[in-house]
């Protein structure tokens, strides 16, 4: 095309007429017009495309939300049914205990799914939304009741005010049931014992009318405010509570559908207020039959609120001297946490429990568990930045750490492994399966431990590779040796080296050597004192002493306790 107008254009100058640069001109326009349509359809199918990309990545995001959703629950349901099934000897408190949590997960999945439709629903809902006139005032007091049973459960006190004695208008009492019950739970949720909840109920001189719902809770993230009423959105919990990011959405949305706004205001540590702002209407064109209370309705809503978990997960946490196998479970839904709890019997395993990752890691340092098995999502910290926190302690990376999620993907797998993780359970899963990984990692661990002390103790010339438990125990060894003609050096002043508790160094060298600090203290001494036996021609006495022990006979006593033969017996073996 550009080679035609050249030529054209040679042409033209030569013809030299005045008609003949007209057409030019105008080919020349035509040419320009052409590429800039050819730009803008390619521009268009660019942003086309783009935006069937955003569809098709909020699509995916979607069902992956909902898939999580559903995962916990039918976790606890498959699991704890299939327990009741299989588990013949379960004591009738025991059974209640299961039919309870499957009840209560059973009412969760219902209630996930009916809001999920009810956002779905919504454009199609406004088309055949239940109108009834009546007064607000009296509607709101009666789902105020309700919540304040259930406020009062958890020791936090429902107080509604309003200076109005009626409030009659145009409303939809599904929607507005709605909107108080997420608003208020939310505020239960997030609050802590003793404190306070007001709803508050205002009519402004521009026919509006204003619902306060105030707590004296955590308050909200500032990070989190902007994105609270986004679909799926969990923002960064303070307290031990997680919810599944749909209810606020659902609350802005039905407020919007009765022309309404609502907005937040939260100052960390002191609180939220949430307000909602409704227009006061009156259809003079036509007549709606008139609100009157169900009770029914409102008793059906407290049951479900009020089915909740009596027993208490927390157990002793005293583990010295304890000979089972010690499990940190860190899991913020108390019917997942009952349910892998009751897969290990408690005279083999001690189970110590917390719901979130920050606990969980100051648990792990001061008890140092044999195993961790972990929630994805915590709150607090998640357990993807638990376990990367502990595989980076050098107190703590010994430890396995078992990865329990309702992320199934590829790369959520290999984001686990890459951050550490011994094991990475998807939900739904079986007890059998949980069971027969805590059981293979405790196994893989105890063969470590002979692998550590023939490293370490005999001096193997082998690699550490950067293994940080290798590199421990030879640094441990090396402030031994550096001691070890102090005959007052101690596991005390050893555990001062390292400036760490003498609980945390026993637990760490019985974790990879399997012997406490005394015990690996007096091991070193004696692979010392064997290698100068077998190599230097000293004295029974010059050997104790050149390992800190000046007693001949302690000497003696603990050397052939340690290799069957005496100190003498072994200076004159055949050199290995």
């Amino acid at each position: 095309m550009i080679l035609f107008l050249i030529h054209l254009l040679n042409f033209q100058f030569k013809m030299g007429n005045s008609d003949g640069r007209t057409v030019f001109i105008v080919l020349i326009v035509i040419l320009v017009l052409k590429v800039a349509l050819l730009l803008y359809a390619y521009i268009q199918r660019t942003k086309r495309n783009q935006m069937l990309e955003n569809c098709e990545q909020m699509r995916s995001n979607y069902f992956s939300q909902i898939t999580h959703e559903f995962r916990t629950p039918l976790t606890i349901i498959l699991g704890m049914s299939k327990q009741l099934r299989e588990q013949k000897d379960l004591s009738h408190n025991n059974s209640l205990t299961y039919l309870t949590a499957i009840e209560r997960q059973g009412r969760n999945l219902s209630d996930l799914v009916n809001q999920l439709l009810d956002v779905v629903n919504l454009p199609v809902a406004s088309k055949t939304m239940q109108w009834k006139t009546g007064d607000i005032i009296g509607f709101v007091e009666m789902v105020t009741e309700t919540f304040s049973i259930y406020a009062k459960q958890k020791e936090i006190e429902l107080i509604f005010f309003t200076d109005e004695k009626e409030i009659i208008s145009d409303f939809v009492p599904d929607y507005l049931s709605k909107i108080l019950q997420n608003l208020l739970s939310n505020a239960i949720k997030y609050s802590s014992e003793d404190s306070k909840i007001f709803l508050i109920l205002e009519k402004t001189n521009k026919k509006k009318l204003l619902i306060k719902v105030v707590d004296q809770g955590e308050g909200i993230d500032k990070a989190d405010l902007p994105h609270i009423f986004e679909l799926f959105y969990k923002g960064r919990a303070k307290n031990d509570q997680t919810g599944n990011g749909i209810g606020l959405s659902l609350t802005k949305q039905l407020i919007e559908m009765l022309n309404g706004k609502i907005h937040v205001e939260s100052d960390e540590e002191k609180g939220s207020t949430f307000t909602v702002e409704l227009p006061l209407l009156r259809n003079e064109k036509q007549l709606y039959s008139f609100w009157l209370p169900d009770k029914n309705n409102h008793l059906q809503l407290l049951k479900k609120m009020l089915l909740t978990e009596k027993e208490d997960l927390s157990s002793s946490i005293s583990i010295e001297n304890d000979p089972r196998t010690t499990i940190l479970l860190v899991e913020d839904n108390k019917d997942v946490a009952h349910y892998i709890r009751s897969m290990f019997k408690e005279e083999q395993y001690k189970i110590l429990y917390t719901n979130n990752g920050v606990q969980a890691l100051e648990m792990a340092n001061e008890h140092m568990p044999d195993i961790v098995i972990t929630d994805i999502i915590i709150p607090k910290k998640n357990g993807i930045e638990l376990c990367k926190e502990m595989k980076a302690s050098f107190l703590l990376n010994h430890i396995p750490v078992i990865i329990i999620s309702a992320k199934d993907k590829k790369t959520d797998v290999l984001e686990g492994s890459k951050n550490g993780a011994d094991g990475y359970l998807e939900k739904p899963f079986y007890a059998e399966e949980l069971q027969v990984r805590v059981v293979n990692l405790l196994e893989s661990r105890h063969l470590l431990k002979e692998k550590y002390r023939r490293t370490v103790l005999k001096d193997e010339k082998t690699e550490s590779n950067g293994n940080m438990n290798v590199e421990f125990l030879r640094h441990v060894t090396d402030i031994i040796y550096r001691e070890m003609k102090n005959a007052e050096f101690s596991p005390k002043k050893l555990a001062e080296e390292l400036a760490i508790s003498m609980s945390q160094l026993n637990k760490k060298l019985n974790a990879t050597t399997g012997y406490p600090s005394s015990t690996y203290i007096l091991q070193v001494k004696l692979t010392h004192a064997k290698k100068i036996l077998g190599s230097q021609n000293k004295t029974i006495g010059e050997v104790a002493a050149e390992c800190g022990i000046y007693d001949i006979n302690y000497f003696s006593r603990i050397f052939k306790k340690q290799t069957g033969v005496t100190p003498t017996q072994y200076k004159r073996l055949p050199p290995k």
